[in-house]
């Protein structure tokens, strides 16, 4: 029944359906271009964390860093 429907449809000529698939072509390519950037932008961040992760624990335990402030108040009221 479908395959009669789209039968009877007629076809665009090829000198107005070329702007229609160069149209969609483009848009694929911009919205492939954003994709891109963004997992780019995600793996940038990723190795930046990744990066200050392996520097912390290679440093021995007397060059490590103070603890926050919040971390410090809630072990002395815990003592």
């Amino acid at each position: 029944m479908s395959a009669v429907l789209l039968g009877d449809v007629p076809a665009l000529p090829l000198h107005e359906a070329g702007k229609y698939v160069a149209a969609a072509y483009i848009v694929l390519f911009a919205l492939m271009l954003v994709y891109l950037a963004i997992m780019a932008i995600r793996l940038t961040r990723i190795e930046r964390e990744l990066g200050e992760l392996l520097q912390a624990t290679d440093r021995s335990p007397d060059q490590q860093p103070p603890p926050a402030p919040d971390v410090a108040e809630r072990e002395s009221t815990l003592a």
